[in-house]
């Protein structure tokens, strides 16, 4: 009797401690913390797309200062970056006869008046951006000394693919952007009425007499492409798709804690924001922007305070 007492001992020690075990493991919660995140408003913005050109300035207006005589520079002042007017001297020029004239001079001072230089006048008003001679060169009549250009004649050149020929044509409003970043609004102005063979691209003109910019600066010229005034919009970071783009979403925040995946469409772009169409999305609503990476739908979060 006792030994069979012994025997059942065992078994039901093992019962104990297997209910034991179980009970304890239906006690542990079976619950994922949430996923901290951070989100933003479904709001209502104008959205402008652009048509980005490159463009570059250049002066219409030049004129070469050439010689009209042939002898040697005696005098001249001037340097690259001066002013000058039309009919101011540009430089002084001594002939060979005026140099073999010198000794006869002091024989004869009546032969003094013709042994002063002559001059060379500009003959165009502007900055002088070329300077081929300096003092005691050697001139031949027809040479050109320098060459002038007028900053009022300062204009864009911008080069157009032929494709966006319905969007770009006089008077259409413009913006350039230079590379300190700073924004002039302006407006087309000409057109070139040739194309350019091997980039199928048209060449147009912007006016800006009233700036100082040096020639050959290259810019950017924008242009609105497309627009909505009324776009319902979100930051690009709340956009998420698949990797072959054919699909996108966000992530509404419902009940203040769960992540609901909501499919759109995205459509106008521009810095910082997306407008898309959604039936399921409306103004005010809230979608996550950060932390939302590969997150399953119906997740459960937590918005980290700003």
């Amino acid at each position: 009797m006792e030994h069979r007492y012994l025997m059942k001992l065992p078994i039901f020690m093992v019962f104990l401690i297997t209910w034991s075990c179980k009970n304890n493991a239906d006690n542990i919660p079976d619950k994922k913390a949430p996923i901290s995140v951070q989100v933003a408003e479904v709001q209502q913005h104008d959205i402008k797309e652009y048509l980005t050109f490159n463009g570059v300035t250049q002066f219409q207006k030049k004129e070469n200062i050439r010689s009209n005589v042939t002898g040697y520079v005696s005098w001249m002042k001037y340097k690259i970056g001066d002013a000058i007017r039309t009919g101011q001297t540009f430089a002084t020029v001594r002939t060979k006869e005026q140099d073999a004239l010198k000794e006869a001079v002091k024989i004869d001072s009546s032969l003094s008046r013709f042994v002063k230089p002559q001059s060379i006048q500009s003959n165009a008003t502007g900055v002088i951006t070329v300077l081929n001679v300096t003092k005691n060169d050697y001139l031949a009549e027809g040479d050109i000394l320098a060459t002038v250009v007028q900053p009022k004649s300062l204009v864009i050149q911008v080069n157009v693919p032929y494709e966006y020929e319905d969007y770009v044509s006089v008077g259409s409003e413009c913006e350039i952007v230079l590379q300190n970043e700073k924004s002039i609004p302006a407006k087309i102005t000409g057109t070139l009425p040739t194309i350019d063979p091997v980039a199928q691209s048209q060449s147009f003109l912007i006016a800006l007499p009233n700036l100082d910019l040096p020639e050959n600066l290259n810019v950017q010229v924008r242009m609105v492409y497309r627009e909505d005034q009324k776009a319902m919009a979100v930051p690009k970071a709340a956009v998420q798709t698949n990797e072959l783009l054919t699909e996108f979403w966000v992530l509404k925040l419902t009940h203040d804690s769960i992540a609901i995946k909501h499919p759109i469409i995205p459509m106008l772009k521009n810095d910082s924001l997306v407008q898309i169409h959604s039936v399921g999305l409306q103004l005010g609503d809230k979608v996550v922007t950060e932390g939302g990476y590969q997150m399953q739908d119906s997740t459960i979060v937590s918005v980290k305070k700003p």
